[in-house]
């Protein structure tokens, strides 16, 4: 006896009507996914380091202007459900971030009896990835933006980590369109092996917003729309509110040029809006630092140093002073920012700043950067 009111036989036929009925519940869970993801003809899985957001909203508005009902969820800065006559909603979660949430997505969107959805890669682990496209969304067309170095934490330091990673996402069977600057490699290969027909967009020469709308015509255009139509609707696609965007403002009666790249996560990105950004003077630089993410910490603070050794940088968050003096920055050039205060942070940057100089914020978009966008939004109007 294990118990003395309860037979060995009786707790054992317990556990296995418990354990058949959690399975029967897994798979009437799966089969009713399954359900809604075959409801829907296209399935457009968008991926890579930087651009998916701005990508997924290109795609959602051509297929909106070439008359095709479209749902579309981003998930870059914050979630946001793109309805199909093109309104948007925040999409809800009551907890933190889980690929789960594609299931409640696609219910959604067979609810609404679309042709299309467009859904933004929300993983990081490998195996997330890898299960994201296998057992939710099982793309007809996938489209990598880019792979660059990020998220070191969990993919790992090697140079073709994040290649690794993305290639998880590619489809059997199904369409890849990949920028140059990612085609080669593991994601080639595995495209090779999954029998997934693979276009390359040039984007190595152009700006990123540019390379953006190239990589979404290329999709467009395997599905038959016409550029022109896809033109008119990338115009109407708005933008997402962590976007980078350059304002100009004044702040107790000083003028200031304020560039936010909060939403830029990796240093490629950055040295590519850096070098795309006129500058004149020398630069005064907020790194809005994330304490669950120390490797990309310490990568900026790298790339500052070689980007703009003659900046005053102010930091916010977990930054110790001996990676700021491993990166090789001086310590007369940084400083602590003593506030989460959005509008004393600006103040203090706008002080330090010199006539004519344009303050960046980079780093990372939660918490002070979401806070300054939003001043800088209702404030501030476009240089």
């Amino acid at each position: 006896m294990t118990l003395p009111f309860i037979s060995d036989l009786k707790l054992f036929l317990a556990l296995l009507v418990s354990a058949v009925g959690i399975v029967a519940w897994l798979w009437l869970a799966a089969f009713a996914h399954a359900h809604c993801r075959r409801a829907v003809p296209i399935r457009i899985h968008v991926a890579g380091s930087r651009g998916k957001t701005s990508v997924a909203r290109l795609i959602g508005a051509a297929l909106r202007a070439d008359g095709r009902r479209v749902l579309v969820k981003t998930t870059g800065t914050d979630p946001v459900l793109i309805l199909p006559d093109g309104s948007e909603r925040d999409w809800p979660r009551w907890g933190p971030p889980s690929i789960s949430e594609q299931t409640h997505f696609f219910r959604e969107a067979r609810r609404r009896n679309v042709d299309a959805v467009v859904l933004e890669s929300m993983a990081i682990e490998p195996e997330y990835l890898w299960a994201s496209e296998n057992y939710l969304v099982r793309a007809t067309h996938t489209l990598i933006t880019n792979a660059r170095p990020d998220h070191a934490e969990v993919v790992g330091r090697h140079p073709l980590a994040a290649a690794h990673a993305m290639s998880l996402v590619v489809p059997q069977g199904g369409r890849l369109i990949v920028s140059d600057e990612a085609a080669d490699g593991p994601i080639r290969a595995r495209a090779a092996r999954r029998n997934c027909a693979v276009t390359t967009v040039p984007t190595a020469a152009v700006d990123h917003d540019e390379a953006n709308r190239a990589l979404a015509m290329a999709l467009c255009a395997t599905l038959g729309i016409a550029a022109d139509t896809a033109h008119a609707g990338f115009d109407e696609a708005g933008v997402d509110c962590g976007a980078f965007f350059v304002s100009c403002g004044a702040l107790d009666g000083r003028r200031f040029r304020f560039a936010s790249a909060f939403s830029c996560n990796d240093t490629r990105s950055l040295e590519q809006l850096w070098h795309e950004t006129p500058c004149p003077g020398v630069p005064v630089i907020l790194l809005n630092a994330r304490h669950d993410r120390p490797e990309r910490t310490r990568a900026f603070l790298a790339c500052l140093a070689g980007l703009a050794p003659r900046a005053e940088i102010y930091l916010s968050g977990f930054v110790p002073r001996r990676w700021t003096r491993a990166a090789g920055l001086a310590d007369a050039r940084v400083h602590r920012l003593v506030t989460n205060n959005a509008r004393r942070a600006l103040a203090t940057l706008v002080e330090a700043a010199p006539a004519e100089a344009t303050i960046w914020g980079i780093g990372n978009y939660s918490r002070l950067g979401r806070d300054i966008v939003r001043l800088l939004k209702s404030e501030a109007t476009p240089c």
